[in-house]
């Protein structure tokens, strides 16, 4: 596969009998691909590209490991390995002809019944060439090695990831001209903004500390960065204390959980996100945290706010519902601005 000069997202019509005269097709017929703004929203010149396919065109675009895909014509039967991708697609209205499953996220209404193909990090290739598709959305940590079984077979597979609110205009907006629904996709982001900019304007003018612990069956440990969740809590004003503690790998998203650094650091909040089972993330709690004598020395112990956030609005990025976890959050964190909060997700 040949690959072009990268781009971040960038989406672009390859054309082939276009009409002539249109600056947006001009650029079209001579493979120049529009950019994605630091805000990561599609520029005007990817806006101008035409809204459908031509005759004999080729639609292609640029993937998150930077390679670029061709497709030949619109893709109608898509399998989708990514639950964030998943929902935005049918956020939009876009159908999936086969999902990978992921455990605690229910996939979107639409989507219950469309056929799963495993687990998210043990697809099922054999269910997937089944399928027949015309293009397999991957996810790049998980599924890069189906990459060569997919390509010989003449799959399409585009490995596209979901992290940032800037990543949320993004792929929407990719979205939206994969599966022809970029009417949908634009109505749907600008319902978003406006939805995210109401909840900010709510925000106090606060800087709460707090950490987020992954707990999983096996290990528990503290998230630095690279979590959808930390992203929206930092947007609520909120300080990770995890980013302070030292470490010997820089690069490293987590460190291994320590309650002597809990200690030392004493934040307001303290954040768990369950991995898998809840029953086995609520043992391991048990076991890992709260029999230790020391952690009911922790100030958000003390003060019962230690909280349970669920995994489809703060482990993968809420996507669409990104203004639905900032209200979750607001509403433990700043009780007084966006109302009580759910005594559920609280651990006592």
């Amino acid at each position: 596969m040949k690959k072009n000069r990268v781009r971040v997202l960038s989406i672009g019509f390859v054309a082939g009998m276009m009409l002539a005269g249109c600056a947006a097709q001009q650029d079209a017929q001579s493979g120049a691909q529009p950019e994605v703004t630091a805000t990561g929203k599609i520029s005007p010149a990817a806006s101008a590209q035409p809204a459908s396919l031509q005759a004999g065109g080729k639609f292609t675009l640029t993937d998150d490991l930077k390679r670029t895909v061709v497709l030949e014509r619109r893709p109608e039967r898509i399998v989708v390995l990514s639950p964030e991708m998943l929902e935005l697609m049918y956020a939009i209205g876009g159908t999936a002809a086969g999902r990978a499953e992921a455990a605690g996220i229910v996939p979107p209404k639409g989507a219950e019944n469309v056929p799963a193909v495993g687990q998210m990090r043990q697809v099922s290739l054999e269910q997937v060439l089944a399928l027949k598709p015309d293009l397999v959305i991957g996810q790049p940590v998980f599924h890069k090695d189906m990459e060569q079984t997919l390509t010989a077979s003449g799959i399409p597979v585009a490995f596209l990831k979901l992290g940032s609110l800037e990543e949320v205009h993004a792929k929407t907006e990719l979205l939206g001209r994969i599966t022809g629904k970029e009417t949908e996709a634009q109505k749907a982001l600008a319902g978003l903004d406006s939805r995210v900019e109401q909840v900010l304007k709510k925000r106090p003018a606060k800087t709460p500390t707090f950490v987020n612990l992954n707990v999983t069956p096996g290990v528990v440990s503290i998230q630095r960065n690279d979590m959808a969740g930390l992203e929206i809590a930092k947007k609520m004003n909120l300080v990770n204390v995890a980013e302070e503690l030292p470490t010997d790998k820089p690069d490293a998203s987590t460190l291994p959980y320590s309650l002597e650094k809990l200690i030392e650091k004493n934040p307001d909040y303290i954040f768990l996100i369950i991995h898998g089972s809840k029953e086995a993330g609520e043992k391991k709690i048990k076991t890992e945290m709260e029999s230790n004598p020391a952690w009911s020395s922790l100030k958000a112990v003390q003060e019962k706010k230690v909280i349970v956030m669920p995994s489809e609005l703060f482990l993968t990025n809420p996507g669409l519902k990104y203004d639905e976890s900032m209200t979750y959050l607001g509403q433990f964190v700043y009780p007084e601005a966006y109302g009580q909060p759910q005594t559920a997700g609280k651990v006592q």
